[in-house]
């Protein structure tokens, strides 16, 4: 059974103190019975538990991918890498339709009580205001657990361990692996490790996989310092396009991919999308319990490559 298939048949939500736990043991486990060396290390500020797997500070690349799964959300995280203006579009809808449901009930509220433009309107509009803004929020983001993860981000960390199996005890010793927690409340996994280890960091080029597999256009987006890195021309060699698959490399600037790679200055997401008629780079819906579809033969795919990559090195 493929990583992707086991993961999502056995820890499909890795959301809890408790999930997230269970999680790590098995990776513990998987790499314990391969004689890799793997830990968990807890961040300085205490709030994050990342699966070390070699030693990243010291490795000449790291891959990485986050291990925690998302709330369910009414609106689909909807992913669109290279049109910025209407990503940050959709990004800002259901933000600017809770607001008007908030101002609307506030209002209405205040309204039992109080004239508009009377001193004491504001005051009867505010708690029903901030009541109405804060439950929707919940409900609508962070609320009820999402059991379907299979893309985001399942796929990720299957591709991560696909690639460790698929690599040969030399190629291992040119890499190093993080699995990090907490990128859905913030980043706050991977932000913390750069925090932790910038000096040894700052420069090394580090591979993220996120949400790799819904989509047979696969895309990497570079951070400005690791489009300089000659790393990334061996990157770029070893994803030929082939398979069914299409690959792109773009670099930060007019690209638009929210993951832990931007947390580190020589970072590179990786990601897989649809395309419309039209051109347009897509990955739907993440967040949600439609968040169903995830190929193996994406792992595969990106496996065989970073193995290409490494046996470069």
């Amino acid at each position: 059974m493929s990583y992707l298939d086991y993961l999502n048949q056995n820890y499909p939500v890795r959301r809890t103190g408790e999930e997230k736990d269970a999680f790590r043991r098995y990776i513990l486990e998987q790499m314990a019975e391969k004689g890799i060396a793997a830990r968990i290390e807890t961040t300085a500020d205490g709030k994050n538990d990342n699966i070390i797997i070699g030693d990243p500070l010291s490795a000449k690349v790291v891959c990485t991918a986050h291990y925690d799964t998302p709330a369910a959300s009414l609106f689909p995280n909807l992913m669109i890498p290279r049109n910025k203006p209407l990503f940050l579009a959709y990004q800002f809808l259901p933000v600017i339709l809770i607001l008007a449901a908030a101002i609307g009930g506030g209002w209405a509220v205040a309204a039992q009580f109080a004239q508009p433009g009377d001193s004491e309107f504001m005051r009867f509009f505010l708690i029903p205001y901030l009541f109405i803004y804060y439950i929707l929020y919940f409900l609508l983001y962070r609320t009820f657990k999402n059991k379907n993860n299979y893309n985001d981000n399942t796929s990720g960390v299957a591709a991560v361990l696909s690639i460790i199996e698929s690599m040969s005890e030399e190629q291992r010793g040119k890499a190093a692996f993080i699995l990090f927690d907490n990128e859905e409340k913030g980043k706050k996994g991977s932000k913390a490790y750069y925090k932790d280890h910038k000096g040894a960091m700052k420069d090394r080029l580090l591979v993220n996989f996120d949400c790799v597999g819904n989509g047979e256009h696969i895309i990497f987006i570079a951070m400005k310092e690791a489009e300089k890195c000659g790393e990334y021309r061996l990157l770029q060699e070893s994803f030929p396009a082939r398979d069914g698959f299409s690959t792109y490399f773009y670099p930060i600037k007019g690209s638009e991919s929210n993951s832990d790679y931007k947390n580190f200055p020589c970072g590179i997401g990786c990601m897989a999308c649809r395309k419309t008629k039209s051109g347009l780079f897509y990955t739907p819906y993440i967040h949600t319990g439609r968040d169903t579809v995830a190929k193996n033969e994406n792992i595969t795919f990106l496996a065989e490559g970073m193995n290409r990559f490494f046996s470069s090195l």
